[in-house]
């Protein structure tokens, strides 16, 4: 017999219902009208609605199918250990944001991990107004049926208070105006990712892509990004295919070549926020012990 062991059992089925999230009742006065996503679409073009599904299926195919809920064991005689793992998706989710938010491409990176993490309650939050049309389609392409309109920050606040079972976790996509939503989650103790600032774009050969396309994508930082040169560290270039590929290829230094994503044409609706992945949505679990 060897002096390790290690066992994984993958439970799809097992009590993972007993994990599923609610919202307080009193939310539901505050559920958007699904007839104004429905506009939102029939207002979008097609090729931006086009661009948006191919990108959600780029998301899948970059992140994979979720395993579920997981169990590992492990036991070493010669150490005489034992160890426990246990991961499954947390109980709800929110991804809040302002009605000037309308970067479609990262409305829905936000949102996809959540679904590829298998949390069963995902939620979207407009604070201050109704949502942008760009975040209307976005959500509904995404998959998020559950969209709430608040009147301000203090009933975001409330929100995560009193959504059960918790914690769960947060996104916060903004400027500055949900701060305090940031504060009531650490003290609730709600893991809570969150782009404050709009991404620095690169774009040096603007012809190569769907600018229209970008537009929707990107929103505001597209503008920014067609102003005159000014040195920046990029969040993300846009790139030629095989300058894209020569990104990674290649080992230089500079601010041209630091951690940046490298999107091709065709990609104009892909985006990754650094560090939020479908592992942020999840629960672990860990216990260790003697052996008998």
């Amino acid at each position: 017999m060897t002096a390790s062991q290690a066992v994984n059992k993958f439970s799809p089925h097992d009590d993972s219902d007993a994990f599923a999230g609610r919202w307080p009742d009193w939310a539901e006065k505050y559920r958007l009208d699904d007839a104004l996503s429905e506009q939102a679409y029939e207002a979008t073009p097609p090729r931006c609605r086009t661009a948006l599904k191919s990108a959600l299926a780029l998301a899948f195919m970059h992140f994979g199918q979720s395993p579920g809920r997981t169990r590992e064991s492990r036991a070493d005689a010669h150490l005489g250990y034992w160890r426990q793992t246990t991961a499954f998706p947390a109980p709800w989710a929110l991804v809040a944001f302002t009605p000037h938010y309308t970067a479609a491409a990262r409305l829905a990176a936000a949102c996809v991990p959540a679904h590829l993490a298998g949390v069963p309650l995902l939620g979207a939050v407009c604070v201050g107004g109704h949502p942008s049309p760009q975040a209307l389609v976005t959500l509904d392409l995404s998959g998020v049926e559950n969209i709430f309109t608040l009147l301000d920050a203090a009933a975001l606040c409330a929100l995560l208070e009193e959504s059960q079972p918790g914690p769960g976790r947060l996104a916060l996509l903004h400027e500055g105006e949900l701060d305090s939503a940031r504060h009531a989650a650490r003290a609730l103790g709600v893991p809570c990712f969150e782009e404050r600032r709009s991404p620095a774009l690169v774009l040096p050969e603007p012809a190569a892509f769907d600018l229209e396309v970008l537009s929707f994508a990107q929103g505001k930082a597209l503008e920014q990004a067609l102003e005159p040169a000014h040195p920046v560290t990029p969040t993300a270039l846009y790139l030629a295919s095989e300058a894209a590929r020569g990104h990674c290829r290649h080992h230089r230094c500079g601010p041209h070549h630091a951690d940046s994503l490298a999107l091709s044409p065709g990609c104009e609706c892909f985006w990754l926020h650094a560090g939020l992945t479908p592992d942020f949505f999840r629960v672990s679990r860990l216990a260790f012990g003697p052996l008998p």
